[in-house]
């Protein structure tokens, strides 16, 4: 625990540096605007040090924005991710909404502008799969493949008992709700749950949220399959009633889109989001 550094730059994205005795890796680097924060961050904890790895989770604009600028400061910097990821961030229109999506981040948490970057920098160097080791010396971080939020969403264990789950088994809010994260597939993102819960973990942290109190830990996972399938009886029970696929989005969000999700996260990330889960859930639950 001692080796692992928040060094998120501001609001709405993670980034966890991780110190072993010969490497140095970022797991996730939260939003472009906030870039040039993170890298102070980072150099506060290690002055003396070059930062070799980036880790991403999966290839969503609030954990990979500061990418490009992370390469321009230390150009030896290896970025690794899932090779679909890998795939996506080779096309135009994926590279396009990110940038979209990270202005209209700024807009809700800075002045509106973030820094020019080049597109050719915000690309995954290697891929990484299930089983796989990266290793900082006496520190090392397996790859778990968690898919659900994404097709191949990764989750990290390090040391085999600190684990960083992904989305796709939720986000904890600091009011203590989980917001469901099953954007490709629900049944995907349960066994991604229950892949993890088997892990036992000594320690959690939940993306978007941080380290999971101790005592909370018993029942994280239960609360994780009661967010998703509370989410899913909802969208479906409403398809059943004949409502539209707007109708349904503009009811979830009155009932799940609480104050902080709001300040947390730009409204058209929430709708394309859960676009994403109704379109998912009607094509799989046919009426």
């Amino acid at each position: 625990m001692n080796n692992i550094y928040d060094v998120r730059g501001g609001r709405g994205g993670d980034a966890y540096l991780i110190v072993g005795d010969q490497k140095t890796a970022l797991i996730d680097c939260g939003m472009a605007y906030c870039a040039q924060t993170l890298i102070e961050n980072i150099k506060n904890v290690i002055p003396n040090r070059p930062l070799d790895y980036i880790l991403l989770t999966h290839a969503h604009y609030d954990h990979i924005g500061a990418v490009p600028y992370l390469k321009t400061e230390w150009p030896n910097l290896i970025v690794l991710g899932s090779e679909y990821d890998q795939a996506i961030l080779k096309r135009p229109n994926a590279l396009a909404t990110i940038r979209d999506l990270g202005r209209q981040a700024a807009g809700i948490y800075a002045e509106g502008l973030i820094e020019n970057y080049n597109d050719d920098l915000m690309k995954i160097d290697s891929s990484i799969a299930e089983g796989a080791m990266v290793t900082l010396g006496n520190i090392s971080i397996k790859v778990i493949e968690t898919p659900g939020h994404t097709r191949c969403t990764l989750s990290f264990l390090i040391n085999d008992e600190i684990l960083f789950v992904s989305e796709s088994c939720g986000v904890l809010s600091q009011s203590g709700t989980i917001y469901p994260g099953f954007l490709v597939s629900y049944y995907e993102a349960i066994k991604s749950i229950g892949k993890c819960q088997m892990l036992h973990p000594r320690f959690i942290y939940s993306s978007h949220y941080g380290l999971i109190d101790p005592h909370y830990m018993p029942h994280f996972w239960q609360d994780c399959i009661k967010a998703a399938e509370e989410s899913r009886s909802f969208i479906l029970k409403r398809a059943e009633l004949g409502y539209s696929e707007a109708e349904i989005l503009s009811a979830f969000e009155e009932v799940f889109r609480d104050e902080e999700s709001r300040s947390e996260q730009p409204f058209n990330a929430f709708r394309i989001n859960t676009q994403a889960m109704i379109q998912n859930l009607l094509s799989t639950n046919p009426a």
